[in-house]
């Protein structure tokens, strides 16, 4: 149970921090990519990653009991 816990935090952290100013603003650029900003599509990514990923690992959690 304490890996989880552990794991859980370093989700919370991960995610927090790849929302964060400073990486924030390494892709807040003039760019475009695809006729998409790049920022707008790293907040994309990062959100649906970070659903895939809480989402496995509840589906883990879940399982098991």
């Amino acid at each position: 149970m304490a890996k989880t816990r552990k794991f859980w935090a370093f989700m919370g952290i991960l995610i927090f921090l790849l929302l964060n100013y400073p990486l924030l603003q390494i892709f807040n650029r003039d760019a475009l990519l695809a006729g998409i900003p790049v920022l707008v599509l790293y907040l994309h990514g990062v959100w649906i990653l970070a659903i895939i990923g809480l989402y496995g690992l509840s589906s883990r959690l879940t399982s098991r009991e």
